[in-house]
């Protein structure tokens, strides 16, 4: 944001000229808000000349003048243009160049907008030469980083800046009733009565998203072009200048952070103003021919039959201010500061009033910028006749009071105060302050004014941070901080570390760190719903407006996007979830794993091994790991035969499988793929604690095992037999899966290859007792439904 120093000493009984901005611009910094640059302006004005062109009243000013070809004649180098009484005469500013002269543009004026400048009001007896004394040309041009001042809704404007440095310099600050012109004020609940002089009702439907809101009708009002100082002080800050009108609720946006809006009473349907939600898809012509449709969550201010602005955000076009104004109805309101937010990123449209408006502006502001407009309608010439009385629908702010004790400043700061450090510091910042004397000590009793109230100071604290900062943060002495630290468990820092090493280095996959959200866009091309999902209330765009239940659709994504590069892409990601219903969601750690390829088969077993590799890593027990057949329904993204539920003792661990093919053809590979998915409860993984290791004895007698192949129906399961061949005898120390094979023509069956382990602790094992168990085995298998190859 861009403030002028001159205009800032309006507000100061000094004068700028005799600050030194460096010291300024280090003091503020410091105590206040980081000011990005500040620059100097001193513009030469000896090759601009004013042309004037004569136009019978009642026709447009030609903003559009060169294209026109209109000539201008210039007093200063002919004689002056008689006007007659049926004519006007108007300004323009043109700039010679060489023996040729053009029409002025806001570049010349280091505008960073285009366009010409637009027509001025010059009195005749300026024409000459005169003018160049109204045109600020000299000026101190400050740039503040907006976010450094998110905080303060009294900063938006240049009086909020005087007030500080003020403050900071121990200058004289001039009060507010210096620019305010007192109005007579009638204040209703929700809707107001109408007069005479005052037509208009105002109706507030929506008193949560406008907490007050101030309107004055102007019987009569004869706006005329920019006035030349004023518009020099717009361009200074980066603003076009309109006509005299729309300079004035620009400046009085600029000058005191309330934005304003003014309608053509005229256009205004049957008197009536009304504060109300938008209907679903109504549509609305903003100022810039921009036509938006609308939502209920947006706010609008309309008539009886239709919108005629996006409350807090921009003012519509149909109801709009021209140079044929005659009536004028003038709107200062308050605005809910989150609605206005969204309001304005859902319709994608960004305004200085939006900005002020998100920073939850002082609702008292609204009757002292009405008060303001009527200065500045006065200082410049503007002729208006206002109604006897401005309507204010909504009440006052309740006022905000505070009691703080010396001691708990001087304990919290550790610095030691005197009663001036803080007296005189909160009254030159406009703070009430009374103290008094309890059980001997000194209690400051703070009236806030409105202007902090809003947002800013509410708890004894931020009187504590106004105190201080005033003080210097350099005069706080440097003690270096005492940190208690207390032993505390390492366990599940190291499990997830173990956890990423392992992926990473024994599995090879690659970490991801996606997004907390959905990305609804990429689920739209999955035609994925997830229902159950966390809906948060200020989503950042469109995109992103619901809190991830799955870290799979995320992995999917890392897939599409770099599939190309990759034949094989293996990730996995450890991060939060939000789990269960919108008012009940539960936060928690899951891992969760991708493994991907093209134009071949992801093998269910070899990923299975892996996890299996992961948990033993972990230290569980490998008998405590059972693979089951999922129960329930799975989510959309597992193959329903080529999945299984994971279980560590009898608590559910996570699921792993296949990916749906259908699925993945969404992603747009271009060739066939594969991939295969898991998603498992970290927090249960982490903080479970692991199976205490033993020392076994290891047996002299050397171990041997033999080979059962076999025909299993799909229905049966690898975790089935494996089960089974454990328990067929004693001898059997572990059993393998070696070899898993499937072809298109086996529509019920596969083979599969599993290695029996035979030991025992006493003697070698003798042919026949090998043979014994190799038969039971195959016994055991052909009970479940299998068919074993013996030969």
């Amino acid at each position: 944001m861009k403030l002028s120093l001159a205009w800032i000493f309006d507000h100061i009984d000094a004068s700028w000229q005799d600050i030194k901005v460096d010291h300024l611009v280090s003091l503020f910094n410091t105590k206040v808000a980081e000011i990005e640059e500040f620059y100097h302006v001193n513009f030469d004005l000896s090759s601009f000349f004013i042309g004037t062109i004569k136009q019978r009243n009642g026709s447009t000013w030609a903003l559009d003048i060169a294209e026109l070809g209109i000539q201008a004649q210039l007093p200063e180098r002919e004689a002056p243009v008689p006007v007659n009484a049926d004519e006007a005469t108007i300004g323009f500013i043109v700039k010679k160049t060489g023996d040729s002269f053009a029409w002025a543009t806001l570049a010349d004026f280091k505008v960073d907008k285009d366009g010409l400048l637009p027509a001025l009001y010059v009195p005749t007896d300026q024409q000459a030469g005169a003018w160049r004394n109204k045109f600020a040309c000299e000026d101190i041009i400050i740039d503040i980083d907006n976010k450094s001042i998110t905080h303060r809704p009294d900063m938006w404007g240049h009086r909020g800046f005087a007030r500080e440095i003020a403050a900071l310099l121990n200058l004289p600050f001039l009060p507010g009733s210096n620019f305010l012109q007192q109005h007579p004020v009638k204040t209703f609940e929700k809707k107001s009565t109408t007069t005479e002089q005052m037509p208009f009702t105002i109706e507030n439907q929506a008193p949560e998203l406008c907490s007050r809101f101030a309107g004055l009708y102007f019987s009569s009002v004869h706006n005329k072009p920019s006035d030349i100082f004023m518009a020099s002080r717009l361009m200074a800050v980066g603003a076009r200048p309109i006509n005299l009108l729309v300079d004035l609720t620009n400046y009085l946006t600029h000058d005191w952070s309330q934005p304003v809006h003014a309608y053509d009473a005229d256009k205004i349907g049957n008197k009536s103003v009304v504060i109300r939600r938008a209907k679903n898809e109504e549509e609305l012509l903003l100022l810039g021919d921009e036509k938006l449709s609308l939502t209920t969550e947006d706010l609008v201010i309309a008539d009886a039959q239709h919108a005629m602005c996006l409350a807090g955000v921009k003012g519509g076009f149909d109801s709009s201010v021209s140079e044929q104004t005659t009536k004028l109805f003038f709107e200062a309101a308050n605005f809910d500061a989150e609605s206005t937010r969204r309001s304005s990123q859902r319709n994608k449209v960004r305004t200085d009033s939006s900005a002020r408006f998100e920073k939850t502006l002082d609702s008292m502001q609204t009757t002292q910028a009405i008060s303001r407009f009527l200065s500045l309608a006065k200082q410049f010439g503007m002729d208006a006749t206002p109604a006897e009385h401005m309507v204010v629908v909504g009440a006052e702010p309740k006022p905000v009071s505070l009691d703080v004790s010396h001691e708990f400043l001087e304990q919290r700061s550790g610095i030691s105060l005197s009663s001036k450090d803080v007296v005189q510091v909160l009254e030159k910042i406009e703070f009430g302050v009374q103290s008094r004397q309890e059980d001997g000590k000194t209690v400051y009793h703070i009236d806030v004014p409105s202007f902090r109230a809003s947002k800013d100071v509410d708890i004894k604290e931020d009187i504590l941070e106004e105190v201080v900062r005033f003080y210097g943060f350099d005069k706080v002495p440097l003690v270096m901080p005492r940190l208690l630290r207390r032993p505390f468990n390492l366990a599940p820092i190291m499990r997830r570390r173990k956890i990423k090493q392992f992926l990473a280095q024994a599995a090879g996959m690659i970490e991801q760190q996606n997004y907390t959200f959905f990305d609804e866009q990429f689920l739209s091309q999955l035609e994925l719903t997830l229902p159950h999902s966390v809906e948060v209330a200020n989503p950042i765009s469109d995109n992103y407006v619901r809190l991830a239940s799955s870290i799979i659709p995320a992995l999917l994504k890392n897939i599409a996007d770099n599939h190309v590069h990759h034949d094989k892409l293996s990730f996995f990601e450890l991060s939060n979830v939000w789990l269960g219903a919108q008012d009940n969601a539960i936060e928690q750690q899951t891992l969760a794993g991708i493994f991907f390829a093209k134009r071949s088969d992801v093998d269910f077993y070899e990923c299975k091994t892996t996890l299996n590799h992961l948990f033993t890593h972990l230290d569980f027990a490998t008998a405590n790991i059972r693979w089951k057949k999922p129960t329930g329904t799975l989510a959309p993204w597992f193959r329903s035969n080529r999945s299984a539920d994971i279980f560590i003792g009898e608590q559910k661990l996570g699921t792993a499988g296949n990916i749906d093919q259908l699925l993945l053809k969404k992603l747009d590979i271009g060739t066939q793929a594969d991939a295969f998915v898991f998603e498992l409860n970290a927090e249960l993984l982490i903080n479970t604690k692991p199976t205490q290791k033993r020392y076994q004895h290891l047996s002299k007698f050397q171990d041997t095992y033999f080979d059962i192949s076999l025909l299993a129906p799909l229905t049966l399961t690898q975790v089935e037999l494996d089960t089974a061949l454990q328990k067929t005898d004693a001898l059997i120390t572990r059993v393998e899966l070696i070899d898993f094979f499937e072809k298109d023509e086996w529509t019920d069956v596969r083979s599969l290859t599993f290695r029996v382990w035979l030991g025992h602790d006493q003697k070698t094992l003798l042919k026949q007792d090998i043979d014994t168990v190799h038969k039971k085995a195959i016994e055991t298998v052909q009970a479940l439904g299998a068919q074993a190859r013996t030969e």
